[in-house]
């Protein structure tokens, strides 16, 4: 081989290799522009989430208020119960902080009369009772969805 001949080669090789060059170069362009496209949309479903996020607390807070309410009015609107509760020794039923009331109210219509025989006391003493604690894991059942 001559000196020419070699030189020949090594230019098509040479050639070669910057043509390989460039393929790689336009791949690595076309990656880059993927990776950036990704993180926007990275950065969109992270302010999503944060949208979501406060979204849900809001939806917590809301629910929070409403139970706090009813239970407000469960309390209120049941004096006879309530007198009866405070003769009663006390005890911290809450094992969550988030619930405010888990104790069981007795809800009675009407007052029993004087003139009334034994037999409709006893009725009355076994009207169903409303357990606060269940409405409330209800209501946060409801929440979660």
């Amino acid at each position: 081989m001559t000196n020419t001949q070699t030189i020949e080669k090594l230019n098509e090789a040479l050639n070669q290799l910057i043509d390989a060059y460039e393929v790689l170069q336009d791949k690595n362009s076309a990656l880059e522009d993927e990776i950036a496209d990704l993180k926007a949309q990275n950065k969109d479903l992270e302010y999503k989430l944060s949208n979501f996020s406060s979204t849900t607390q809001e939806q917590e807070s809301k629910m929070d208020g409403m139970l706090g309410k009813i239970q407000g009015l469960l309390k209120s609107s049941n004096p006879l119960s309530n007198s009866s509760k405070q003769n009663e020794p006390q005890e911290d039923t809450s094992t969550d902080d988030t619930t405010e009331d888990d104790s069981i109210f007795d809800i009675k219509l009407d007052e029993p009369n004087n003139n009334q025989d034994d037999d409709s006391q006893d009725e009355q003493s076994t009207m169903p009772q409303l357990d606060l604690g269940r409405m409330e894991s209800l209501l946060n059942g409801l929440n979660n969805r």
